[in-house]
């Protein structure tokens, strides 16, 4: 069986996609999984080309959006191969979605998913405004980042004056303002889930003098114990943003657990190491099923 992987970037820029454990898990039971570069893919008259040759013949494709920038510029590659019959997981659909913090803030308003307090503006003053409103200490965040980039802290309205600004003059698009779980003590919860189930989790502590808790910027991954709470948050946000594999982040607060936000293309090193499982070969495993 061929098993594609969707890379979203050229070569030298694959490595967080986890392509390379893909390479081995398929291997291990038998099957081949082929990189499939989405810069390198074109399109004419009805023919989908890679580096300018036909597209090998692939049973399905794992979709690894790993880019930050407008999603709906990469969309249309996921809808032409979809077009053409191929099977992908973490289709447009939620991929999309997820790839825009925006939207996901809309999506767990209309769903009712508990999250911290947040507001959205585009104008510095309404920021501040809704700054002030939820309390400090605020975290900001534009609408496109990967690996804790683009999340800023704000202790109070001093420092958060001069980031509005500057984020205003240089994206010019609208910003989150939401509020800091302190009691969390800059530490949240990874919640990986595939096919509607969770395979793993782990706690992630950010490096002192950070609040941050991305592995990816040295936060630290533990082992942990989900409540049953958590557990059918992770569920249903998967579930909300239509996502065959996801990584749901969850903070844990006074008022029970929180979603922070969910990853359409989860890395999984960090979360192998801490749990001992063979995270690429769960996905492996679930995409030669869905394939068959």
């Amino acid at each position: 069986m061929n098993i594609g992987i969707l890379i979203f970037s050229e070569p030298p820029e694959e490595i967080p996609t986890g392509a390379d454990r893909f390479e081995e898990a398929a291997e291990l039971r038998g099957h081949k999984a082929i990189k499939i570069y989405e810069p390198y893919l074109s399109f004419v008259e009805g023919q989908i080309l890679h580096h300018g040759e036909p597209l090998p013949e692939l049973d399905i494709i794992i979709s690894r959006p790993n880019f930050v920038e407008e999603p709906s510029l990469r969309t249309y590659a996921v809808q032409i191969l979809e077009n053409a019959g191929y099977k992908i997981l973490n289709g447009r659909n939620g991929f999309t979605w997820a790839k825009n913090k925006l939207t996901q803030h809309v999506l767990f308003e209309k769903h009712n998913i508990p999250c911290p307090r947040w507001g959205i503006a585009r104008k510095p003053a309404d920021a501040i405004a809704i700054a002030k409103q939820i309390g400090f200490p605020s975290i900001i965040k534009v609408a496109f980042g990967t690996h804790g980039k683009g999340v800023f802290y704000a202790p109070n309205e001093e420092t958060l004056r001069p980031i509005v600004d500057y984020l205003a003059v240089r994206d010019r698009n609208p910003l989150i303002i939401e509020e800091f779980i302190e009691e969390a003590k800059n530490s949240d919860l990874r919640v990986y889930v595939v096919n509607g189930k969770v395979v793993a989790a782990m706690e992630r502590k950010a490096l002192t003098g950070e609040i941050r808790a991305n592995t990816s910027i040295g936060g630290t991954g533990y082992q942990v114990e989900l409540t049953e709470e958590e557990t059918a948050l992770a569920l249903r946000t998967t579930d909300v943003f239509d996502l065959n594999i996801a990584g749901v982040d969850i903070i844990r607060s006074k008022r029970g657990p929180l979603l922070l936000e969910i990853n359409g293309n989860p890395g999984f090193k960090e979360l192998e190491r801490v749990t001992g499982l063979d995270i690429a070969g769960i996905i492996i495993d679930y995409a030669i099923e869905q394939a068959s």
